[in-house]
């Protein structure tokens, strides 16, 4: 006997609703939240007591009227996000994910990216990897626990956040560019994310930490570990008189023999720790000019 046709239209009818729902409900409608920044909001939290950041802790409470919010990651762990009013409509988006250095603030590093944002119109990711201990001494994450962090934070903005053909920059100070070094072998080692297009190292090498000696970790990398990975580096001349550019050197060419494609080293002369206190939007900076005209260049 045959079906008869309205029969089968209707049928297909409520299966295709049914489908509809059941991709409405489990999140396979869209890859992201379509306002990702009511995401941002709900996530919105400023109690990190012990992140050991008291004199710019004030920055915090401020990051939701600037558009942006700080979402936890651990205990005392976070990273504070800020995305450019409409730069999810933008052609080419770049997205900087910083690590901060010895001060261990997430705070510093959003306000020197945040404050030249007008220069550059990234998206901004920093991320807090220190605390206080109970005598207020700073403690650090070292590279592993640091990676899980960026992989929770990455799968994060992944899964609530426009980031599809986004090129993803990793950027370290001081002690987070020490870090980089480790981070991008950790990131291209099998099981690794791949989600970086770009490494930069701002005003650290990993000698400092290992008098002149390569991190145990480093030491045991294979001749492939970087694997194309791409880096930028910076020093400034004054900085600790000169050994931050000799240290500078000596990884680069470490890395380059390990894999990696370094496409700059950038010195500048009179600089001292740090390329974003060589200038800004007021006072012209050759050294912020090539980084982020790198950084323009780059593709995910």
């Amino acid at each position: 006997m045959k079906t008869p046709f309205p029969f089968i239209l209707k049928s297909l009818f409520a299966a295709g609703l049914f489908l509809f729902s059941m991709t409405l409900h489990t999140g396979f409608a869209h890859s992201a939240n379509p306002d990702f920044r009511q995401w941002m909001a709900s996530m919105h939290r400023i109690d990190y007591p012990r992140h050991g950041c008291n004199s710019q802790a004030s920055l915090l409470p401020r990051i939701r009227g600037m558009g942006g919010a700080v979402i936890p990651l651990a205990k005392n762990r976070f990273f504070i996000a800020w995305f450019p009013p409409g730069w999810e409509k933008q052609s080419r988006r770049r997205l900087v994910v910083t690590l901060h250095g010895n001060g261990g603030c997430a705070e510093r590093m959003f306000t020197f990216w945040h404050r030249t944002a007008a220069l550059h119109g990234y998206a901004i990711i920093a991320v807090q990897y220190a605390q206080e201990d109970e005598n207020g001494r700073l403690s650090y994450d070292d590279s592993p626990a640091l990676y899980a962090l960026l992989e929770k934070t990455v799968n994060l903005l992944r899964r609530h956040c426009p980031l599809q053909g986004v090129t993803i920059i990793l950027h370290g100070f001081s002690r987070g560019a020490a870090r980089v070094y480790e981070l991008a072998a950790m990131d291209r080692a099998p099981g690794g994310m791949r989600a970086f297009s770009a490494f930069i190292a701002d005003s650290g090498a990993v000698f400092a930490e290992y008098r002149g000696r390569l991190s145990p970790y480093l030491e045991r990398l294979g001749l492939d570990a970087y694997d194309g990975a791409r880096f930028w580096l910076y020093c400034g001349g004054r900085d600790h008189e000169g050994r931050t550019c000799r240290g500078i050197e000596k990884i680069s060419w470490f890395i380059r023999r390990h894999g990696a494609v370094v496409d700059a080293v950038y010195r500048h002369p009179p600089g001292g720790h740090g390329i974003f206190l060589t200038g800004g939007v007021h006072r012209r900076s050759k050294p912020l000019e090539a980084l982020f005209s790198y950084i323009n260049r780059l593709s995910p």
